[in-house]
């Protein structure tokens, strides 16, 4: 799921954070085999490419290093990936339709199915950099989904992922990753407020993310 909306159309997206995990594949399935890259383009969506900019600058060499697209929608990251030279990339989703989407443009070594309020079926330190983008809106336990990405990322590696302003106040983002950070599970980076979908009309100027950096710190 690359963007935190839950379906087609122009209202009523930003409060479907609520919404139980069936019905978001169910959404999403639909609006993948409808207009949803149409629609993200429409709304002037940026965090793909800014994310992997940032995951790729934060490898510095890309040369036989392994990314993870954790919730990656219909590829939308995994396509800036791959033009900024990564060349192992894994995609994963909930949603199959939105994961058939993925597969067919090629970027990928790999599509999977991917349920980000489970275990990941990775082994420890299987990734260099993972990134999950537009996805944090709907997990509910998001300290037990990144213990778990931290899981799956070498140690000198990093995670990369977005949270919408409203979320982060209303789930207390800064009180959680200060936790992390206070437990040794890792570093971290927040962005500045940066703009999320300028040309959707309930998200406008009103909604906008953070990106957070993650760096999982060894033997923690």
């Amino acid at each position: 799921m690359t963007t935190d909306q839950a379906g087609p159309g122009d209202s009523g997206l930003a409060s479907q954070v609520d919404t139980q995990p069936e019905q978001i594949a169910d959404l999403y399935d639909e609006w993948a085999r409808a207009d949803y890259d149409a629609d993200l383009a429409t709304w002037n969506y940026q965090a793909p490419a800014q994310a992997a900019a940032a995951a790729v600058e934060a490898m510095a060499d890309t040369t036989g290093k392994r990314f993870l697209d954790a919730g990656c929608g219909t590829g939308l990251v995994g396509v800036e990936l791959k033009r900024l030279g990564a060349a192992h990339i894994i995609g994963g989703d909930f949603s199959p339709a939105s994961a058939e989407v993925a597969r067919q443009r090629g970027v990928y070594d790999d599509v999977v199915h991917l349920d980000l309020n489970d275990t990941l079926d990775f082994a420890d330190d299987a990734f260099d950099a993972v990134l999950s983008i537009g996805v944090f809106s709907y997990l509910t336990d998001s300290r037990s989904t990144i213990t778990e990405l931290l899981r799956v990322t070498a140690p000198d590696g990093c995670i990369i992922f977005t949270q919408r302003t409203d979320l982060w106040t209303e789930r207390d983002f800064g009180s959680l990753l200060a936790s992390l950070v206070d437990g040794g599970a890792c570093t971290a980076s927040v962005s500045e407020v940066a703009p999320y979908l300028p040309g959707h009309p309930e998200f406008g100027s009103d909604i906008g993310i953070r990106y957070v950096t993650l760096h999982p710190v060894p033997n923690s």
